[in-house]
């Protein structure tokens, strides 16, 4: 006896509505695809991803059990990730050039936008508090074999994550070739992106404070 298909699927459509809500990782990746093309976006998403992994191997070993548990280190934990998003949220309203994809002299490595991916996912609070108090409520204890259950559930999150992800970044790297870069375009992308990151970050900061 194993998983019942009717909580997998379960678990696929909540994680579906969870995932289609905007969030920094979303936001990011979006970004960079239209201010430097489909395969910056879709870098981006990878070190998102990325970070998901990670928190899902912390919630099997119990270290986000831990950090949740504690909570001198959780708040400031949760206060890093969210003044990381704040940094984001600014660091992309004042860049007017960000999303200029003639403008080779802003364009980043991309082992920096994996980098990018990967931090907004790993300092994100919300992704800590998913994989503490969304996934378990989808494990079956009479089944046994917990570790695996949370495993499967994890690999499920991540391929609806790039199945969401991916083709929003190649439509944004095309809405940017479509519109030709235009400056006044690419000012006004960057202000509603960076507005939207800060006003997630405050939330977070209002909310724990």
């Amino acid at each position: 006896m194993f998983m019942d298909i009717s909580t997998l699927w379960l678990f696929a459509i909540s994680a579906t509505i969870l995932t289609l809500i905007p969030g920094p990782d979303m936001l990011r990746a979006l970004s960079n695809a239209m201010s430097q093309g489909a395969k910056a976006g879709l870098i981006t998403v990878l070190g998102a991803v990325t970070g998901v992994m990670f928190h899902i191997l912390f919630a099997i070993a119990g270290v986000t059990a831990l950090i949740y548990s504690s909570s001198v280190l959780y708040e400031s934990f949760v206060i890093v990730g969210a003044l990381y998003i704040l940094w984001v949220g600014v660091s992309i309203f004042i860049n007017k050039n960000s999303l200029s994809i003639d403008n080779t002299k802003s364009k980043k490595s991309y082992k920096k936008l994996y980098a990018e991916g990967l931090l907004t996912n790993l300092l994100n609070p919300k992704a800590i508090i998913f994989t503490l108090a969304f996934i378990p409520q989808f494990i079956q204890i009479e089944v046994g074999r917990v570790t695996l259950q949370m495993l499967i559930l994890g690999v499920e999150l991540i391929i609806i994550m790039l199945l969401i992800q991916i083709p929003l970044v190649f439509l944004a790297g095309k809405i940017t070739v479509n519109v030709k870069a235009d400056s006044k375009i690419g000012i006004y992308i960057n202000r509603f992106f960076g507005v939207i990151i800060v006003f997630l970050g405050l939330m977070v900061l209002f909310v724990r404070l």
